[in-house]
This record gives C-alpha cells, sequence and structure tokens, in this order.
C-alpha cells in the first residue's frame, strides 16, 4: 500500500466545477431574459408601424452601442416605445413594425428587440458549452481517481526519475497550468511516455527535483506521478529509479527524449544528481 496524495487532482475537479457553475449562472440569466422577452411578446396582441424612428447611442470603452425609440399612434393618441436592447449596429430610422397591447397601448415591443432576442438565442451555446466541459471533465475526473486507488493494489512504485514539465493549455490567474511528463523504461525494453495530471495546485518542483511514479507495469495506461510518493510500511531499496535495472540504451533513449523537448512548450529538465538508495541508507546511519 502506498500514501498517495490525490489532493491535487481533486483540486482540479473543483476547477472544472467552476466552469460548471458559471455555466449554470450564466444559463439561468439569460434563460429568464429571453423567457421574460417571449411572455411579453405573447402578450402583445396587436401591432402597427412606427410612423418616427430615434436611435439613442451610448458611448462606452471601446464601443458606441445603439438602441432605437418608436413613435407610433393608436387611435389618434402617440406613444412611444424604446428598445430594452442594445447593439453596437446602428439600426437606422426607418420605420419597423411596434407590438402592442390593445387594451393597454403603452406596453409594447420593437421589432428591433424581438429580431435580437432570436440573436440573443444563439448565445445560449456559450453556457451550455461551460456546462458540458465542466461535467465531463469532472466525470473523467472522477474516474481518474476511482483508477488512481486501484494502483494501491497493482501498482509498481518507482522513486526519483527525472521528468519535465509542459504546459497544458489551461490557466490560473495568468499562470499556467503544468504537468510533469516522464520517459519511463518498461521490463520489456520499450520507453513510454507517462503524462501527469495537471498541476492544479502549481507546484512544479520539490527539494530533490524528482518525481515518483506508481504504475501497473500490466495496464501501463494507469499510473500516477507525483512529487513524493512512498510506501506505508517504509520504502524499499528496489523501488529507486536507480535501482531498477535498464540497459544503456534506455538510458541513452530516455536522456534524448528529454533533450529533444520542445523549449517553446517544454520547461527545461530539472538536472539535479538522483539520490541513490545507498547514499540514503548512510545518511540514515550517521
Amino acid at each position: 500500500m502506498y500514501d498517495i496524495n490525490t489532493k491535487n487532482v481533486r483540486k482540479g475537479r473543483r476547477f472544472h466545477f467552476i466552469f460548471l457553475l458559471a455555466g449554470l449562472i450564466f444559463l439561468g440569466i439569460m434563460g429568464s431574459v429571453l423567457v421574460s422577452s417571449y411572455t411579453k411578446l405573447n402578450s402583445l396582441d396587436s401591432k402597427t408601424k412606427s410612423t418616427r424612428v430615434v436611435v439613442n447611442s451610448h458611448a462606452g470603452d471601446d464601443t458606441t452601442l445603439y438602441s432605437p425609440t418608436y413613435y407610433y399612434t393608436v387611435d389618434g393618441r402617440q406613444y412611444t416605445c424604446t428598445s430594452d436592447s442594445s447593439s453596437s449596429t446602428n439600426p437606422g430610422t426607418s420605420n419597423k413594425t411596434v407590438y402592442y397591447d390593445s387594451k393597454n397601448p403603452e406596453i409594447c415591443m420593437t421589432e428591433y428587440s424581438k429580431s435580437n432576442n432570436y440573436f440573443f438565442l444563439l448565445f445560449i451555446i456559450l453556457p451550455l458549452a461551460f456546462i458540458t466541459i465542466g461535467l465531463v471533465n469532472m466525470i473523467k475526473v472522477s474516474k481518474r481517481l476511482k483508477l488512481i486507488k486501484e494502483l494501491n493494489k497493482t501498482g509498481k512504485l518507482v522513486k526519483n526519475l527525472p521528468y519535465h514539465l509542459e504546459y497544458t493549455g489551461m490557466s490560473v490567474n495568468d499562470r499556467q497550468i503544468q504537468k510533469p511528463v516522464v520517459e519511463y523504461p518498461l521490463e520489456s525494453g520499450s520507453i513510454i511516455t507517462l503524462q501527469g495530471d495537471p498541476r492544479h495546485d502549481q507546484k512544479g518542483s520539490d527539494a530533490d527535483g524528482l518525481v515518483d511514479v506508481v504504475i501497473d507495469e500490466n495496464n501501463p495506461d494507469n499510473y500516477f506521478i507525483d512529487f513524493e510518493i512512498n510506501r506505508l510500511s517504509g520504502n524499499l531499496p528496489t523501488d529507486y529509479y536507480d535501482n531498477v535495472q535498464s540497459t544503456p540504451e534506455q538510458e541513452d533513449q530516455i536522456q534524448n527524449l528529454s533533450n529533444n523537448a520542445s523549449l517553446e512548450q517544454v520547461q527545461p529538465i530539472i538536472q539535479q544528481p538522483q539520490v541513490s538508495q545507498e547514499n540514503n541508507i548512510q545518511n540514515n546511519n550517521v
């Protein structure tokens, strides 16, 4: 059994929960606006052509927003209806349709507002995308946590492996979230690339500058990389990478793969001497 700390992975689940929550909030706001607007439109049983249009403008920081006011006449009396939405496109002064309540003509909606409602409907895609991304990734993290838990039964511990960091494409507060990457030699002689979980805690290294891996070599797709993983019963000499049997050819492959990592996407490998188990034993005896 190993002391596997999944706090960083669970923090990633909270990161995706923010996407889900933001999507739900935006969907609630936009949905309530659309429902209110369509309910109002359905209650308006009459319509007429405007007699005059005045365009109102509101200068913002980056652009100017326009909203028209329509003048219309019902039973010889003049009314005004100002659009409850704005856009950066000037609607012009041509007369358009005004929808109103025959019992109370002051209750109205402009054709401009009605058209904007259809356009506004397209923006529902944005919160739905947030909800989908958040939900899908939360499910993935939950499955990931289950697999990591299984490593306590099937995993092999390898300590003090060299690694490099790669950017994940995610960021928090303008800080890139990275993940550790390890070139791992299997007993079969092949080298596989292990990509760790995104470091949502933004940790990039620890005291020894190396990482530990727990891997199921019968199913190499299931592994976990962290800066410190230990046996609950105490580590064994064979748990350390420098005591693991690997051929010179494997060592050269690992070094070449690490050296050829893209400098634009990958941080340099943290080059610190590997700590041998013999040194650890000597230090403990001092």
